[in-house]
């Protein structure tokens, strides 16, 4: 199969970075509070819907989901142990549905230029029959689906331990991210004809924030169980304050615009036998975000992202499998281009 968000992850991954549209409190801000505090805790529930279908910088094909459009809902959680320069707990939960339907490309059947090829290894002196027994063959090969693949919705369950400096210029997290289905759920199901759509991975997360409204990372993920290989995901983040909340310290902000600059690559993760992606460029995108805070706990979100495919994702597209033997050009896995578009709604507790 020839799928590979984005994964949002996170989701991108499947899912963006729900609920972290202002800078996190100062770590200090717990002095004097036990180590076990309620306020201590932070959480946010987001709920979204996408107007394409796409994980980690990748865009599906209207072919791969029958239709167009997701919708998420995240859950995350923030513990902060207790000093300024010290460790944090991140979790979340997310869970992605497909809009439209689940059964790739439509479950094909194979094309004419396939059947001739599949019965000329299995009919011994095929090509020696008369005519209308061979076109009895291959209507009868042409008659059959190829094979039945689906994209499952997407369910994520991530762990993450964060440190901070206490100069505030650099941040590292590192963690474990559990994936069921969604586009690297079709990858370990059903390039590796495995039977299973879930995906383990490991990650690291350094990240150089010089500046409030600028920060600097590249996130490393090391799958270990699905499909084994590395993902490397570069980002560039910038944040701009448009509208002040009006208070009379002009601390808050109530219109922000958010611009990331970023792409996915992949090394040793794929192989040739999976009629899949090169390693290489997968995706790449320019997002644009601006959350608006109804109050300081409601956040409306727009954004609008470009995206390209990388060298790699196109390549699955002139391999796929499903392509070749429907010999249909439209059954290709990815967009070469696209502007996917979302909106959520996020409050924070």
């Amino acid at each position: 199969m020839k799928l590979t968000h984005t994964l949002f992850a996170l989701a991108l991954a499947v899912i963006p970075a729900f609920g972290e549209t202002t800078p996190a409190p100062a770590a200090d801000s717990y002095a004097g509070l036990p180590a076990l505090s309620k306020e201590r805790f932070e959480g946010s529930l987001t709920m979204m819907y996408r107007s394409f279908y796409s994980g980690r910088g990748l865009v599906a094909t209207q072919a791969v989901a029958e239709g167009e459009g997701c919708e998420a809902a995240a859950f995350k959680a923030k513990y902060d142990f207790g000093r300024k320069g010290g460790w944090s707990y991140n979790g979340m939960v997310a869970y992605t549905a497909v809009s439209s339907g689940h059964t790739l490309y439509g479950n094909p059947t194979f094309g004419r230029q396939a059947a001739v090829g599949l019965l000329n290894q299995r009919v011994p002196n095929f090509s020696m029959l008369p005519p209308a027994v061979q076109e009895q063959y291959i209507a009868g090969v042409q008659a059959q689906h190829i094979k039945q693949c689906n994209i499952e919705n997407e369910f994520v369950v991530s762990n993450e331990l964060k440190y901070e400096s206490p100069s505030e210029l650099w941040n590292v997290s590192f963690g474990h991210d559990f994936i069921h289905g969604g586009i690297l759920g079709v990858m370990a199901k059903h390039y590796r004809d495995q039977g299973s759509s879930s995906v383990n991975e490991v990650f690291i997360h350094p990240e150089i924030t010089p500046t409030k409204w600028l920060s600097l990372g590249c996130t490393t993920r090391f799958s270990f169980s699905g499909i084994c290989g590395w993902w490397f995901e570069p980002t560039m983040n910038l944040r701009m304050p448009i509208l002040p909340f009006g208070t009379t310290d002009g601390g808050d902000i109530k219109l922000l615009a958010m611009l990331q600059l970023g792409m996915s690559s992949t090394a040793d993760y794929f192989r040739s036998h999976y009629f899949a992606c090169d390693n290489g460029s997968q995706a790449y995108w320019v997002k644009l975000s601006t959350p608006y805070f109804l109050t300081k706990d409601l956040i409306v979100t727009p954004s609008v992202s470009f995206n390209w495919a990388g060298r790699g994702a196109m390549k699955a597209n002139t391999k796929s499998e499903f392509r070749a033997m429907s010999g249909d050009s439209g059954n290709k896995p990815f967009r070469n281009f696209a502007v996917v578009s979302d909106i959520s709604v996020t409050y924070r507790f």
